[in-house]
């Protein structure tokens, strides 16, 4: 089964659908006064942006699946598009900086998955998240790495006119984790996903997102 269209989509629709309200107009979530320095929204995705180190191909595929070629589950699924329910974790307004560095980290994941380079853009994933991009069942593992290991689209499936229309009330979360929505628009629709973050080495990672797409069916029930 070819691994192209799972990987594309899912990273895009989801990480875009990613990273990226609890709002009909996203501006009004928080009428704080920027910071000087601040990011100014929307956000244009910036391939530019996307600078960190990549992982490698047999990072990843150890990841996904077994050293004798069975898929590894997923540890940490995207929930909400299937559930009629959700909780999550709030805490505190966070500091400014890491509010700023929440932002960056938004902003590059967004550049890296613009210029179509997946394998870079999981460098800011925890490895549970990454375990949940794998391809669809049936997906064999050399499929996996002609994948990893092609040459990067230039714009990924679902990227066109991508743009993050706003990163709100980011909070402390405790034990180095931070949460934040995130709402993107893209061919004219807005999304709003919640999004944990994990501290490690110094640095955040995104460890798990919760999207709040309806489900097919649902508008209007």
């Amino acid at each position: 089964m070819p691994m192209t269209l799972p990987v594309s989509r899912l990273t895009a629709s989801t990480l875009a659908a990613a990273l990226a309200a609890v709002m009909a107009a996203p501006v009004a979530a928080q009428d704080a006064t920027p910071a000087a320095g601040a990011r100014t929204f929307p956000i244009t995705p910036d391939p530019a942006s996307c600078q960190v180190e990549p992982r490698s191909t047999d990072e990843l595929l150890a990841l996904w699946y077994t050293p004798e070629g069975s898929p590894v589950p997923a540890a940490t699924p995207l929930t909400g598009a299937q559930s009629t329910s959700l909780t999550v974790p709030v805490g505190p307004p966070a500091d400014e900086a890491t509010a700023s560095e929440v932002v960056s980290v938004v902003s590059e994941v967004f550049g890296c998955f613009a210029t179509g380079d997946f394998i870079r853009g999981t460098a800011m994933f925890t490895e549970d998240l990454v375990r949940s991009f794998g391809g669809e069942p049936g997906t064999t593992m050399e499929e996996a790495r002609a994948f990893l290991e092609a040459t990067p689209a230039a714009e990924m499936d679902g990227m066109v006119d991508e743009r993050v229309i706003a990163i709100t009330d980011v909070m402390d979360l405790g034990d180095g984790r931070v949460g934040a929505f995130v709402v993107d628009e893209s061919g004219g629709q807005l999304d709003t996903v919640y999004v944990i973050f994990e501290r490690q080495d110094d640095r955040l990672l995104i460890d798990e997102i919760i999207d709040f797409a309806l489900r097919p069916g649902a508008e209007g029930a």
